[in-house]
């Protein structure tokens, strides 16, 4: 809006001209009519003047005259200019804002009256979008806002519940915390005890491997002197085996000597057979044999003596050879047990051994174990401890969790009316008639409409807010508008994917600029059967068929375009063009630049020396001009004719041109702006993005739900200039 001393200056300065106009009318009428009147009462100076014309009376009279018919004809024009300014702050009054400014050559005497209103036309334009614009972020972060509301307070109803719960646990798990501790102090106990009986056992298996040790060496001693008897047994058994061998042979030679005694015996039988033939002779013979008889008698008797003698030797050795045999087979079976148990105490000796090793790392590990049971029970009393403050913790989140769901509540009924301020505002802004507004009658069927745009410019973002604003608008009218921002680097194939996914999908009607030339056979087809398409910011060719077009007459704007160059340079200067010649937008630039040229050729002293190629970004267009200033010094106005003016600012003041070059430009941001007070760019010209963005969709709707057509083939969108007059009130805003 307007700063409060602007509005006092232009305030003071109409008041000031409006009385010097009324008194200079005055005297100039008073005038007229004391010479008129006398004259047309005096016949004789009517006749005088006839005689003689031109006399010094007669030319006072004519000046005064034609001073009366030229005051007439500037009264006549103030009040025509008056009646302008009227009109339009008349439909200002009644709300109508959709109204382009009042052009400065059709309100010469009240420029200043009329930059004022113009200003303050613009800025409630501004205000009003700005407005409406915050009511869609207003709308989102509200409904947002709700959502996100309901699902905390869901939220915090369900971790109250759960904090309860919680709450509850935490007491369940304080009791089982101290059972824990408790049973970890037992185990803690048990633990020593064990440690102590495992200590003692440790003891007993390091004795026992000694008395084992000490057992497997006498068993191997044992064994040894068991190997020396089975020795000895073995040469027993041969002795007794070589004794039977040797009394076998006493036994035989015994026999042979009862075999002699049993000769003898015969010899002596026959000797007393021969001495009793013999005799006297044969006493002594007979006393011989008597004496052999004797003798061979005693032999038998002591050979048979010996032999029962020797039989009862062959029979008690054959016992005790038989008897030995068993020992030493005995004692080999034996000698094979012991080895089996001396093999046994060895391998109890090993055990032992690795028994020992073992009770030691037990006992290493039990001794962790009660060092590591001493650390658990510290940390379950440290654990103790902590549940116990998250039980009170828990029972203090309860209870504070239960507040936030009481404060939660009034937030929620405070965002209801919050909402309730915006539906008002929003009633508010609709007084003001900014764009055209949809029927009250609300569609049967659920329709679909799609816009498809740019995104690679800040006027595309303005064109969004449009769009979105239409969407809140009919949010409760059964309509669903998608909108669909190509973005920077797209080309014509990813805006025709865009569009037959929405043909795909069914969609009622179209919204999609001009340029595409890949699409107009599409529209075509759709429009064929009878699907409503708008265009916007640029027309399609003749031959596409649409409902209607929405945007800006570009020669025109090149036209005022001109006109603002006349005003920038005074009237005398030379011109530099930058404009697109090929791609996506050429037409818009095409028309822009061909009005920009035809006009600028009605002031004479106004040239045109150059043109540069550019598209719709500051970087190009900031490269194009750089190379154009560095080969051309003599630039006195540079008109660019699409996007990125800020880029010829920037070449400017690179080149050190600042104030001697002024651009006129399309489009309004806050760089832009910033340039217009910085003095570089003069003017910039808007066509109202909002409401190519607003509007068609809401033609659409209207077209489609109650059959009313668009007010023409093509619906203008406004001018709204900013220049240094009334920039910093929008760099204010």
């Amino acid at each position: 809006m307007m700063g409060g001393e602007s509005q006092k200056k232009l305030t003071g300065q109409i008041k000031a001209k409006i009385p010097l106009l009324i008194i200079t009318s005055a005297i100039c009428v008073l005038l007229l009519a004391v010479l008129i009147i006398p004259l047309l009462s005096d016949k004789t100076a009517l006749a005088n003047i006839a005689v003689q014309p031109f006399n010094f009376f007669n030319i006072i009279l004519i000046l005064a005259v034609i001073a009366a018919v030229s005051l007439l004809i500037i009264i006549s024009r103030f009040f025509s200019s008056l009646e302008l300014i009227n009109s339009h702050a008349n439909m200002l009054a009644s709300g109508e804002l959709n109204i382009s400014d009042i052009r400065l050559d059709k309100t010469k005497g009240l420029l200043v009256l009329t930059r004022a209103f113009n200003d303050m036309k613009s800025n409630l334009l501004s205000f009003i979008e700005l407005t409406k614009g915050n009511v869609i972020v207003l709308s989102d972060s509200i409904d947002k806002l709700s959502k996100s509301l309901e699902s905390s307070y869901k939220g915090n109803e369900h971790i109250a519940v759960n904090i309860n719960y919680v709450a509850e646990k935490a007491q369940e798990q304080l009791k089982i915390v101290n059972q824990t501790i408790e049973g970890i102090q037992g185990i803690s106990m048990r633990v020593e005890a064990i440690s102590a009986s495992i200590a003692n056992i440790e003891d007993y298996v390091e004795d026992n491997v000694k008395i084992t040790k000490s057992g497997t060496e006498h068993m191997d001693q044992f064994y040894e002197q068991l190997n020396t008897i089975s020795d000895n047994l073995n040469n027993t058994h041969e002795f007794f085996e070589n004794l039977n061998s040797e009394i076998k042979e006493i036994t035989e030679v015994s026999e042979f000597i009862i075999r002699i005694s049993e000769q003898l015996k015969l010899l002596g039988i026959n000797a007393s057979v021969e001495a009793s033939k013999a005799g006297e002779f044969s006493k002594g013979f007979t006393v011989v044999a008597n004496e052999i008889n004797q003798l061979a008698a005693k032999t038998k008797e002591g050979i048979a003596k010996i032999k029962s003698i020797v039989e009862n030797i062959i029979n008690g050795g054959s016992i005790v050879s038989e008897s030995i045999n068993r020992s030493v087979n005995s004692f080999n079976e034996s000698k094979e047990t012991f080895n089996t148990v001396k093999e046994f105490f060895h391998t109890i000796n090993s055990q032992s051994t690795l028994l020992n090793d073992g009770m030691k790392d037990i006992y290493t590990e039990i001794n962790q174990i009660n060092t590591f049971t001493k650390e658990t029970s510290s940390r379950g009393e440290a654990l103790h401890s902590a549940s116990n403050e998250i039980s009170l913790k828990t029972q203090e989140i309860a209870a504070v969790t239960q507040e936030e769901l009481a404060e939660l509540e009034e937030i929620k009924h405070n965002t209801q009316q919050l909402n309730n301020m915006l539906t008002n505002i929003q009633n508010l802004t609709r007084k003001f008639r900014t764009s055209i507004m949809p029927v009250d009658k609300d569609s049967s069927r659920k329709l679909k409409i799609a816009f498809l745009a740019p995104m690679d410019h800040a006027f595309w973002l303005s064109v969004r807010q449009g769009v979105l604003y239409a969407q809140m608008e009919l949010a409760d009218k059964n309509v669903h508008v998608e909108y669909c921002g190509m973005p920077a680097g797209y080309d014509q194939s990813d805006f025709i994917n865009a569009l037959n996914g929405f043909i795909k999908e069914g969609y009622d009607a179209f919204v999609a600029p001009g340029f595409f030339v890949d699409s107009f056979p599409v529209f075509n087809k759709l429009a064929s059967k009878g699907i409503p398409i708008i265009s916007f910011n640029h027309d399609f060719p003749s031959d596409v068929k649409r409902l209607a077009y929405y945007g800006p007459d570009t020669y025109q704007q090149g036209v005022e375009a001109a006109k603002l160059m006349y005003n920038a340079l005074n009237g005398r200067g030379n011109v530099l063009v930058a404009r697109r010649d090929t791609g996506v937008g050429t037409g818009i630039h095409e028309q822009r630049a061909k009005g920009f040229e035809d006009q600028l050729k009605n002031y004479k002293k106004m040239n045109i020396v150059g043109h540069t190629p550019v598209d719709d970004s500051a970087e190009t267009v900031y490269a194009q001009v750089k190379e154009f200033l560095a080969k051309n010094k003599d630039v006195d106005g540079i008109f660019v004719a699409g996007g990125g003016p800020s880029g010829a600012a920037r070449a400017i003041t690179e080149a050190g041109l600042k104030g001697k070059i002024r651009v006129v430009c399309f489009d309004h941001s806050k760089e832009i702006f910033e340039a217009i007070r910085d003095g570089i760019i003069y003017a910039a010209i808007g066509q109202d993005p909002f409401g190519q963005g607003h509007d068609p969709i809401i033609y659409l709707y209207n077209y489609l739900v109650d059959g009313q057509n668009p007010p023409g083939d093509h619906i203008p969108t406004r001018f709204d200039i900013v220049d240094y007059h009334n920039v910093d009130d929008l760099l204010e805003a």
